[in-house]
């Protein structure tokens, strides 16, 4: 699959989203970034690309770990439940470095971990991350 890469962010905080489309552009990723804004939306999502309603997987899931209505651990376990999109990468964002969150989230089957930073030019990283994540071979086709 060619660029822009179709990516799923699941943020309830404006500024994040925002830091997020900031990191994603400045590490160079050529991208279309759809935000949805709290987990039961994000699981209503993946339904509906399982339901053939709302197109292809996205290649990549951004998601916040704390979230409206449904945490982001249930919305990384629907996901990795689903028919279609079982092997997306997902990034868990969070601001919590709980040992015990990352554990959650890895066993639950999350790609990578990025905790959110204070700094800006730390939060830019994201960009880096996700660029190498999309050019891994091992990306779902």
């Amino acid at each position: 699959m060619t660029p822009p890469f179709q990516i799923v962010l699941v943020e309830d905080a404006e500024p994040d989203v925002f830091l997020v489309r900031e990191a994603l552009t400045s590490g160079g990723v050529d991208y279309h970034l759809q935000v949805l804004r709290d987990g039961e939306r994000g699981v209503e999502y993946i339904d509906e690309v399982d339901a053939g309603e709302a197109g292809a997987c996205p290649h990549l899931l951004l998601l916040d770990l704390n979230l409206p209505k449904k945490s982001g651990a249930q919305v990384l376990e629907h996901m990795r439940q689903s028919r279609r999109c079982r092997d997306v990468p997902v990034v868990i964002l969070s601001s919590s470095d709980s040992p015990k969150d990352r554990e959650q989230t890895a066993q639950l089957g999350a790609t990578a971990y990025f905790r959110k930073p204070s700094r800006l030019d730390d939060f830019m990283r994201l960009g880096e991350i996700v660029r190498q994540l999309l050019a891994s071979p091992a990306r779902p086709a």
